[in-house]
């Protein structure tokens, strides 16, 4: 029932094609284009599969993810390990993932047709006392009945569970996962909440390219999962349906990109199931150090989206970044925090809002991290910048991906074009360099709001020093006035 603390592995470095200006010259003419905000399913959201996304969304609450689960009170466990408590910070991102929740198939799937619904239906219960808030479920572990008693991995967030495909499964699929997935997206709890009114984004399976969570093939994750989704889809009006979650720690053998591009390609050559992306992309080198947003986004997410980008079919697919954080290395590694030895304590308040600010202004429909709470939640100077960076960009637009220039110090500068919820220009500016650099203000722009959620009136042409902690410049309001 706890958590597991997986380190994330250590980066396999792989030869770059192209420099990273390249790249994101590149991305910012694929994703001109795409929407920003994790959209509440609307009619005809779940059939966006080759409907290009558009920027007339706004960025949403629901952009914002965490992933909330049992087995650590510091996370959303309430006393005695049998309750839900959800976050009473200020902060409320409008994304819930439910991933080490008590919601896996092998905790909630008995055997013989029996299930286990009691963390569903406190789930269910806790969602509809806080509303709007969008859900995903993610299916992972087989339970072991299904398999070998040889065959049980038994992982510390499903001890009945196993990432051994089930022995039923066959190219036609598996007939305990179906039976598991019509009673999950049937059920209601004993005070009438329901699925299929509360979760409406499906990911498909967790990490399949890592033998923790799945031994089998590719093609037997699809044969199992492709049965279910027309039932998903029977019983859940406006059902959204993602890849099963693909991570750079990938040990198939092929490497992260092979395994991305083979998923893609299965999908279309045996039949589309899924409206959206998912991959998970922490800010992990090994298990006591990281790499700032701008470097891991080069390192991995803009090569899965110029692979999207390049394959028929998927080029305006939504994408989303369902689970992420600093590093999940267990102690004496990083254990979810972000390296003191590293980082100042304002770099690494900066890199969350940096980390969401390279997501959503390439067209992220949400990141969501993993651990929210004890990472974010619980530390003040982290949850007031998450606040005010939602605060800022709720309803707002980004028309292309956030850019980056040299300064003549050297360090780099990086700026990102948006529009508020009100019209307002305004422009998003920081330096991943600790010692700051000069930046002179362009011309229209009049305050800037900082992570505090304080304002600071600036006139065009005059120099300013920028941090690693993003600052958002604001022009007059469309009426003329300034900004508020």
């Amino acid at each position: 029932m706890y958590p597991p603390l997986i380190a994330r592995k250590a980066e396999n470095l792989l030869t770059k094609a192209s420099s990273f200006l390249f790249v994101t010259l590149v991305l910012s003419f694929v994703f001109s284009t795409s929407s920003v905000g994790f959209a509440a399913a609307a009619p005809g959201d779940e059939a966006t599969t080759s409907k290009p996304s558009t920027s007339t969304h706004g960025t949403k609450v629901s952009n914002f993810g965490f992933q909330c689960g049992i087995g650590d009170t510091l996370d959303c466990e309430g006393p005695g390990g049998s309750s839900i408590v959800w976050p009473t910070t200020k902060a409320q991102p409008g994304t819930l993932r439910l991933h080490d929740a008590g919601t896996h198939w092998a905790t909630i799937d008995q055997g013989n047709g029996v299930y286990n619904w009691t963390f569903l239906d406190q789930w269910l219960d806790v969602i509809a006392q806080h509303q709007p808030v969008k859900v995903i479920q993610t299916f992972s572990w087989v339970p072991c009945y299904t398999v070998k008693s040889n065959q049980c991995s038994a992982p510390p967030t499903a001890p009945t569970g196993t990432n051994v495909p089930p022995g039923d499964l066959t190219a036609a699929g598996s007939p305990a996962f179906t039976n598991f997935v019509t009673a999950f997206v049937q059920h209601c709890s004993q005070a009438g909440n329901c699925v299929s009114k509360y979760i409406k984004v499906y990911e498909m399976w967790n990490e399949w390219d890592i033998s923790f969570h799945w031994t089998g093939s590719m093609a037997q994750v699809y044969q199992m999962l492709a049965p279910v989704v027309p039932i998903i889809r029977a019983n859940v009006p406006n059902a959204i349906i993602m890849t099963p979650s693909a991570t750079p720690d990938s040990d198939t053998g092929l490497g992260y990109q092979a395994d991305f591009q083979n998923w893609l390609n299965y999908e279309n050559d045996h039949g589309r199931i899924s409206d959206w992306i998912d991959w998970h992309s922490y800010l992990t080198i090994n298990a006591t150090t990281t790499n700032t947003p701008e470097v891991q986004w080069q390192k991995y997410n803009a090569n899965y989206l110029a692979i999207q980008a390049s394959t028929p079919g998927w080029e305006n697919t939504p994408w989303v970044n369902t689970e992420t954080n600093f590093n999940g290395a267990p102690p004496p590694g990083l254990n979810y925090t972000c390296p003191s030895s590293q980082y100042t304590p304002a770099d690494c308040t900066g890199q969350i809002v940096r980390w969401q600010l390279l997501h959503i202004s390439n067209g992220a429909r949400g990141v969501a991290w993993y651990k929210w709470n004890p990472t974010i939640g619980k530390n003040s100077q982290y949850e007031t910048a998450y606040n005010s960076m939602m605060t800022y960009l709720q309803g707002g637009t980004f028309p292309g991906p956030c850019t980056v220039a040299p300064t003549p110090n050297g360090a780099e500068t990086w700026t990102c074009s948006f529009t508020e919820s009100g019209g307002t220009k305004a422009l998003w500016v920081w330096t991943p360099s600790e010692s700051g650099a000069n930046f002179m203000v362009p011309t229209g722009y009049v305050d800037y709001r900082d992570l505090k959620g304080g304002t600071t009136t600036v006139t065009g042409n005059q120099v300013i020093t920028i941090s690693v902690e993003p600052i958002m410049l604001e022009g007059k309001s469309s009426s003329g006035s300034v900004a508020k």
